[in-house]
């Protein structure tokens, strides 16, 4: 994402849900794109060009939590 060269960038995953049988595989996930975007927006590492990224990751429409991971 850092390689695009644009100082923003949004990720949107509509319809997202953990899958039957994946085990905190879901969470992990979730957890990554966390540190993905505090890690995108520090300078130290991004050789000083720093990206602002949005992570919206909506429920299922059957009425599921959502979760969001945003920077």
């Amino acid at each position: 994402m850092h390689a695009l060269e644009t100082p923003r960038v949004v990720i949107v995953r509509p319809g997202a849900r953990p899958v039957a049988g994946a085990g905190d595989d879901y969470r992990i996930a979730l957890e990554i794109l966390r540190d993905l975007v505090a890690t995108l927006a520090e300078a130290r590492y991004t050789g000083g060009r720093p990206t602002q990224l949005s992570v919206y990751v909506a429920p299922v429409p059957s009425g599921g939590g959502t979760t969001a991971a945003e920077g």
